[in-house]
């Protein structure tokens, strides 16, 4: 036999009763330490988001240094004419421009000045310029230097291979490898 609904009286009209049930939400104890678990996770993570930016840095100035003289070498066979890469202002760091001369004085082809930041550019060897020939060999000139040699890293490089070196041989290719930072 079933029972009938129970009722509450109240106002005159008869309204069914409802069983008690929890509040939606959350308690203060619930969002306290959700709060702290997020805390320590962040506290964790920052460091390292740190690391990978630092990192992107870099690979983004050796790409775009890389782009620099594979265009500067294309440029120079496809005109006939020496094509040379030259630092902005005398530093690498500042940004490069692509000219049309063995030196750094021609027509200007293309120039490089949005650069990231906290990275450093330094460059092996006695030359202030980079020169292709018609050919699409690097130009030298002085006369000991096998390779020429970029690297590229995080301004406080702390160890580790976080550092890029980009190697443009006597052919005109260049090549990036990691390196540990100096």
């Amino acid at each position: 036999m079933r029972q009938p609904p129970a009722y509450h009286w109240s106002y005159g009209k008869p309204e069914r009763l409802r069983p008690m049930t929890r509040p939606q939400g959350f308690t203060l104890v619930e969002l306290m330490v959700t709060i702290a678990v997020f805390a320590v996770l962040a506290s964790i993570a920052v460091p390292s988001f740190r690391f990978i930016i630092e990192n992107n840095r870099v690979t983004t100035a050796a790409n775009e240094l890389t782009t620099a003289f594979n265009y500067a070498r294309s440029e120079a066979v496809r005109r006939g004419l020496p094509v040379s890469v030259c630092p902005l202002d005398g530093a690498w760091a500042d940004g490069w421009q692509v000219v049309r001369s063995e030196g750094c004085g021609g027509d200007l082809l293309r120039e490089w000045t949005e650069l990231p930041t906290r990275v450093t550019i330094t460059a092996s060897g006695t030359d202030s310029y980079l020169a292709f020939d018609a050919l699409g060999g690097r130009m030298d000139t002085a006369a000991n230097d096998d390779d020429f040699t970029f690297t590229i890293q995080p301004k406080d490089c702390t160890g580790g291979e976080r550092a890029r070196e980009i190697q443009v041989g006597p052919g005109g290719r260049a090549s990036v490898q990691r390196i540990d930072c100096e």
